[in-house]
Protein backbone atom coordinates (compact mmCIF):
# COMPACT_ATOMS: atom_id res chain seq x y z
CA UNK A 1 0.00 0.00 0.00
CA UNK A 2 2.97 2.19 0.78
CA UNK A 3 4.46 1.53 -2.24
CA UNK A 4 1.68 2.45 -4.75
CA UNK A 5 0.82 5.75 -2.30
CA UNK A 6 4.75 6.30 -2.82
CA UNK A 7 4.31 5.78 -6.57
CA UNK A 8 1.24 8.01 -6.82
CA UNK A 9 3.07 10.87 -5.32
CA UNK A 10 6.11 10.48 -7.76
CA UNK A 11 3.83 10.50 -10.85
CA UNK A 12 2.21 13.81 -9.47
CA UNK A 13 5.83 15.59 -8.66
CA UNK A 14 6.60 14.56 -12.42
CA UNK A 15 3.59 15.69 -13.62
CA UNK A 16 3.50 18.87 -12.26
CA UNK A 17 6.96 19.35 -14.37
CA UNK A 18 5.53 18.91 -17.11
CA UNK A 19 2.70 20.83 -16.56
CA UNK A 20 4.88 23.87 -16.02
CA UNK A 21 7.01 22.92 -19.28
CA UNK A 22 4.38 22.16 -21.63
CA UNK A 23 2.34 25.77 -20.79
CA UNK A 24 8.55 28.24 -18.46
CA UNK A 25 2.55 25.83 -29.14
CA UNK A 26 -4.62 26.80 -42.33
CA UNK A 27 -4.99 27.22 -45.26
CA UNK A 28 -2.97 28.07 -48.05
CA UNK A 29 -2.11 32.03 -48.51
CA UNK A 30 -1.09 34.10 -52.03
CA UNK A 31 2.04 36.61 -52.00
CA UNK A 32 1.64 39.09 -49.21
CA UNK A 33 3.54 42.27 -49.28
CA UNK A 34 5.56 42.08 -46.09
CA UNK A 35 4.49 44.08 -43.32
CA UNK A 36 6.45 45.43 -40.50
CA UNK A 37 5.21 44.24 -36.87
CA UNK A 38 6.14 46.30 -34.29
CA UNK A 39 7.02 45.06 -30.71
CA UNK A 40 4.89 45.57 -27.61
CA UNK A 41 4.47 49.83 -26.73
CA UNK A 42 6.30 49.25 -23.08
CA UNK A 43 9.31 47.33 -24.53
CA UNK A 44 12.83 49.01 -24.07
CA UNK A 45 14.56 48.56 -27.92
CA UNK A 46 18.04 49.74 -26.20
CA UNK A 47 18.25 46.59 -23.79
CA UNK A 48 20.80 44.29 -24.31
CA UNK A 49 20.79 41.38 -21.88
CA UNK A 50 23.84 39.73 -20.35
CA UNK A 51 25.02 36.63 -21.97
CA UNK A 52 25.39 33.32 -20.34
CA UNK A 53 23.86 30.54 -19.00
CA UNK A 54 21.36 30.20 -16.11
CA UNK A 55 20.56 27.45 -14.11
CA UNK A 56 17.78 26.66 -12.32
CA UNK A 57 15.94 23.96 -10.01
CA UNK A 58 12.59 22.50 -10.26
CA UNK A 59 10.79 21.87 -6.38
CA UNK A 60 7.21 20.60 -5.70
CA UNK A 61 5.75 21.19 -2.58
CA UNK A 62 9.37 21.39 -0.93
CA UNK A 63 10.95 18.51 -2.80
CA UNK A 64 13.65 19.04 -5.54
CA UNK A 65 12.14 17.33 -8.91
CA UNK A 66 14.55 18.41 -11.50
CA UNK A 67 17.08 20.70 -13.01
CA UNK A 68 17.48 22.78 -16.24
CA UNK A 69 19.52 25.32 -17.71
CA UNK A 70 18.68 27.85 -20.11
CA UNK A 71 21.55 29.56 -22.47
CA UNK A 72 21.41 33.20 -23.65
CA UNK A 73 23.68 33.85 -26.57
CA UNK A 74 24.19 36.62 -29.76
CA UNK A 75 25.64 35.96 -33.24
CA UNK A 76 25.61 39.71 -35.31
CA UNK A 77 22.03 40.74 -35.37
CA UNK A 78 20.48 37.31 -33.84
CA UNK A 79 19.76 36.54 -30.32
CA UNK A 80 19.68 32.42 -29.56
CA UNK A 81 18.34 30.73 -26.53
CA UNK A 82 18.43 27.35 -25.63
CA UNK A 83 17.33 25.87 -22.82
CA UNK A 84 17.02 21.77 -21.72
CA UNK A 85 15.56 20.41 -18.39
CA UNK A 86 15.14 17.06 -17.06
CA UNK A 87 12.95 15.29 -13.94
CA UNK A 88 15.99 13.82 -11.75
CA UNK A 89 17.15 10.07 -11.35
CA UNK A 90 14.28 9.82 -8.23
CA UNK A 91 11.36 10.50 -11.01
CA UNK A 92 13.32 9.40 -13.21
CA UNK A 93 12.56 5.31 -12.32
CA UNK A 94 8.44 6.33 -12.75
CA UNK A 95 8.26 8.98 -14.86
CA UNK A 96 10.83 10.24 -16.98
CA UNK A 97 10.66 13.65 -18.38
CA UNK A 98 12.97 15.63 -20.44
CA UNK A 99 12.36 19.05 -22.44
CA UNK A 100 15.28 20.62 -24.98
CA UNK A 101 15.00 23.83 -27.21
CA UNK A 102 16.25 26.87 -28.87
CA UNK A 103 14.77 30.22 -30.24
CA UNK A 104 16.46 32.95 -32.37
CA UNK A 105 14.87 36.09 -32.09
CA UNK A 106 15.98 39.36 -34.13
CA UNK A 107 18.33 41.42 -32.02
CA UNK A 108 17.43 44.92 -32.44
CA UNK A 109 13.50 44.76 -33.19
CA UNK A 110 12.74 41.68 -30.82
CA UNK A 111 10.75 39.51 -32.88
CA UNK A 112 11.03 36.08 -33.86
CA UNK A 113 11.90 34.27 -36.01
CA UNK A 114 12.15 30.56 -35.32
CA UNK A 115 12.28 28.12 -32.30
CA UNK A 116 12.48 24.34 -31.98
CA UNK A 117 10.99 22.23 -28.74
CA UNK A 118 11.54 19.15 -28.26
CA UNK A 119 9.67 16.96 -25.71
CA UNK A 120 9.89 13.38 -24.28
CA UNK A 121 7.38 12.47 -21.18
CA UNK A 122 7.92 8.27 -20.55
CA UNK A 123 7.36 7.05 -24.40
CA UNK A 124 6.05 9.96 -26.15
CA UNK A 125 8.24 12.16 -27.93
CA UNK A 126 6.72 14.96 -29.41
CA UNK A 127 9.21 17.84 -31.76
CA UNK A 128 7.64 21.20 -32.56
CA UNK A 129 8.95 24.01 -35.07
CA UNK A 130 7.93 27.39 -35.53
CA UNK A 131 8.52 29.52 -38.17
CA UNK A 132 7.50 33.35 -38.36
CA UNK A 133 7.21 35.14 -41.87
CA UNK A 134 7.75 38.89 -42.93
CA UNK A 135 4.14 38.56 -43.98
CA UNK A 136 2.68 37.81 -41.23
CA UNK A 137 2.28 34.22 -41.58
CA UNK A 138 3.11 31.84 -38.75
CA UNK A 139 4.01 28.09 -39.94
CA UNK A 140 4.01 25.25 -37.26
CA UNK A 141 5.28 21.58 -37.91
CA UNK A 142 4.22 18.27 -34.97
CA UNK A 143 5.10 15.56 -35.16
CA UNK A 144 4.20 13.27 -32.06
CA UNK A 145 5.05 9.31 -31.62
CA UNK A 146 4.57 6.84 -29.48
CA UNK A 147 6.20 3.18 -28.67
CA UNK A 148 3.98 0.71 -30.96
CA UNK A 149 2.50 3.49 -32.70
CA UNK A 150 2.51 5.21 -36.11
CA UNK A 151 4.19 8.63 -36.29
CA UNK A 152 1.24 11.73 -35.83
CA UNK A 153 2.02 14.43 -38.13
CA UNK A 154 0.47 17.94 -37.90
CA UNK A 155 0.96 20.99 -39.94
CA UNK A 156 -0.28 24.60 -39.22
CA UNK A 157 -0.67 27.79 -40.89
CA UNK A 158 -1.61 30.79 -39.42
CA UNK A 159 -1.99 34.83 -40.01
CA UNK A 160 -2.39 37.59 -37.57
CA UNK A 161 -2.13 41.60 -37.84
CA UNK A 162 -0.89 41.40 -33.99
CA UNK A 163 2.67 40.50 -33.17
CA UNK A 164 2.98 37.34 -31.83
CA UNK A 165 5.78 35.80 -30.34
CA UNK A 166 6.23 31.82 -29.03
CA UNK A 167 6.64 30.73 -25.47
CA UNK A 168 10.43 31.31 -25.84
CA UNK A 169 10.78 34.45 -27.27
CA UNK A 170 8.40 35.87 -24.41
CA UNK A 171 11.28 35.63 -22.19
CA UNK A 172 12.93 38.42 -24.08
CA UNK A 173 9.47 40.80 -23.63
CA UNK A 174 9.61 40.09 -20.38
CA UNK A 175 13.22 41.18 -19.59
CA UNK A 176 12.59 43.86 -22.15
CA UNK A 177 9.98 46.05 -20.21
CA UNK A 178 11.45 48.99 -17.78
CA UNK A 179 8.75 47.73 -15.43
CA UNK A 180 6.46 49.74 -12.56
CA UNK A 181 4.01 48.92 -10.34
CA UNK A 182 0.64 48.81 -12.21
CA UNK A 183 2.17 48.46 -15.52
CA UNK A 184 0.50 45.63 -18.06
CA UNK A 185 1.74 44.57 -21.34
CA UNK A 186 -0.56 41.88 -23.07
CA UNK A 187 0.89 39.57 -25.88
CA UNK A 188 -0.16 37.41 -28.49
CA UNK A 189 1.38 33.58 -28.00
CA UNK A 190 1.59 31.02 -30.77
CA UNK A 191 2.59 27.36 -29.20
CA UNK A 192 2.49 25.83 -32.50
CA UNK A 193 -0.60 24.08 -31.45
CA UNK A 194 -3.08 27.29 -29.96
CA UNK A 195 -3.09 30.47 -29.60
CA UNK A 196 -3.40 32.61 -26.76
CA UNK A 197 -3.91 36.14 -25.17
CA UNK A 198 -1.09 36.56 -22.01
CA UNK A 199 -1.09 39.33 -20.03
CA UNK A 200 1.76 40.54 -17.53
CA UNK A 201 1.05 42.64 -14.79
CA UNK A 202 3.16 44.08 -12.43
CA UNK A 203 1.93 43.48 -8.63
CA UNK A 204 4.36 45.08 -6.96
CA UNK A 205 8.16 44.79 -5.61
CA UNK A 206 9.24 41.60 -3.74
CA UNK A 207 12.46 40.27 -1.90
CA UNK A 208 13.49 37.03 -3.76
CA UNK A 209 16.83 34.87 -2.13
CA UNK A 210 19.45 33.47 -4.60
CA UNK A 211 22.11 31.25 -3.23
CA UNK A 212 21.98 32.93 0.32
CA UNK A 213 21.88 36.71 -1.37
CA UNK A 214 18.49 38.92 -1.40
CA UNK A 215 17.62 40.37 -4.50
CA UNK A 216 15.45 43.05 -5.07
CA UNK A 217 12.84 41.30 -7.65
CA UNK A 218 9.38 42.63 -9.37
CA UNK A 219 6.41 40.35 -9.25
CA UNK A 220 5.11 39.55 -12.77
CA UNK A 221 1.67 37.89 -12.76
CA UNK A 222 1.02 35.93 -15.76
CA UNK A 223 -2.74 35.24 -16.83
CA UNK A 224 -3.71 33.70 -20.42
CA UNK A 225 -6.96 33.25 -22.46
CA UNK A 226 -7.21 31.04 -25.45
CA UNK A 227 -8.24 33.22 -28.78
CA UNK A 228 -8.61 29.86 -31.03
CA UNK A 229 -12.48 28.41 -29.92
CA UNK A 230 -12.18 25.24 -31.57
CA UNK A 231 -12.81 23.93 -27.79
CA UNK A 232 -14.50 25.44 -24.86
CA UNK A 233 -11.89 26.38 -22.07
CA UNK A 234 -13.12 25.67 -18.25
CA UNK A 235 -11.97 28.00 -15.46
CA UNK A 236 -9.44 25.19 -14.14
CA UNK A 237 -7.98 25.06 -17.04
CA UNK A 238 -7.82 28.60 -17.51
CA UNK A 239 -5.62 28.90 -13.66
CA UNK A 240 -3.87 25.97 -14.19
CA UNK A 241 -1.98 28.32 -16.67
CA UNK A 242 -1.41 31.69 -14.28
CA UNK A 243 2.04 31.87 -12.39
CA UNK A 244 4.21 34.37 -11.06
CA UNK A 245 7.66 35.67 -12.00
CA UNK A 246 9.71 37.35 -10.19
CA UNK A 247 12.39 39.02 -12.45
CA UNK A 248 14.90 41.24 -10.55
CA UNK A 249 14.64 44.95 -10.12
CA UNK A 250 18.15 45.94 -11.77
CA UNK A 251 19.57 45.86 -15.21
CA UNK A 252 20.23 42.17 -15.43
CA UNK A 253 16.31 41.73 -15.09
CA UNK A 254 17.17 38.22 -14.41
CA UNK A 255 14.52 35.33 -14.12
CA UNK A 256 14.95 34.85 -10.40
CA UNK A 257 11.89 32.38 -9.75
CA UNK A 258 8.67 31.43 -11.03
CA UNK A 259 5.65 30.44 -8.52
CA UNK A 260 2.83 28.21 -10.04
CA UNK A 261 -0.19 27.02 -7.59
CA UNK A 262 -1.75 23.98 -9.20
CA UNK A 263 -4.22 21.43 -8.44
CA UNK A 264 -2.15 18.54 -7.71
CA UNK A 265 0.74 21.32 -5.59
CA UNK A 266 2.80 24.06 -5.31
CA UNK A 267 5.42 23.89 -8.12
CA UNK A 268 8.55 26.69 -8.11
CA UNK A 269 11.00 26.95 -10.42
CA UNK A 270 14.46 28.58 -8.69
CA UNK A 271 17.33 30.24 -9.99
CA UNK A 272 20.28 28.48 -8.58
CA UNK A 273 23.12 30.54 -10.50
CA UNK A 274 24.48 32.22 -13.65
CA UNK A 275 27.75 31.37 -15.45
CA UNK A 276 28.32 34.56 -17.83
CA UNK A 277 29.58 34.26 -21.58
CA UNK A 278 33.83 34.51 -22.04
CA UNK A 279 34.42 38.51 -20.27
CA UNK A 280 30.89 38.39 -18.31
CA UNK A 281 31.00 38.59 -14.93
CA UNK A 282 29.46 36.26 -12.30
CA UNK A 283 26.04 37.49 -10.46
CA UNK A 284 24.91 36.95 -6.74
CA UNK A 285 24.08 33.47 -6.39
CA UNK A 286 27.10 31.92 -8.51
CA UNK A 287 29.52 31.33 -6.00
CA UNK A 288 26.72 29.46 -3.52
CA UNK A 289 26.08 27.11 -6.81
CA UNK A 290 29.74 25.95 -7.59
CA UNK A 291 30.26 24.91 -3.49
CA UNK A 292 27.32 23.08 -3.59
CA UNK A 293 28.21 21.21 -6.82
Amino acid sequence: MMRREKRTYLISLAAALFLILSGVVSQPHGAVAPEKREPPEFMNSHYRPQLGTYHYVFEFNGLNIGTAWVELDREGGLYTIRFSAKTNSTIDRIYKVRFSGENVTEAEEWTPIGTRILSRVRSTIKDTAIRFRDDGTIKSVRTESKKGEPLENEVREIRTDEFTMDPLSVVHLIRGIDWKPGMEQRVHVFTGKRSYESRFTCSGEEVVEVGGVKRRAWEIVQQSRRLDKEEQETDEEKRERDLKIYLSADEARDVLKIDAPRAIGHFLVLLEGFEPAAGGTKKSGEAARENRS
